[in-house]
């Protein structure tokens, strides 16, 4: 990879009706393609890092006998779409 300006040059293969709808997106709205999908993978990787984080206090919160049953909890997580 080679570093621009504090950038590096990232490639990645996705199906050819997803780069479209985003070509598309991309022309319609006026942003670039480098700008969205940087904010993308940045919003993402944010709301994994919350949903690791609501899990680690969900699981402490789960040890303690105050809080929800196990049954609660995994209603709970599965609603979230954190847990199958």
């Amino acid at each position: 990879m080679r570093a621009i300006s504090g950038q590096v040059l990232l490639g990645a293969r996705v199906p050819n009706g997803l780069k479209q709808k985003l070509s598309k997106f991309c022309a319609d709205t006026g942003l670039r393609m480098n700008f969205f999908v940087a904010q993308a993978i940045e919003e993402k990787l944010q709301e994994i890092e919350q949903d690791q984080l609501d899990i680690k206090i969900a699981e402490k919160r789960m040890s303690s006998a105050e809080y929800s049953s196990q049954k609660e909890m995994d209603s709970y997580l599965r609603k979230r779409g954190i847990k199958k």
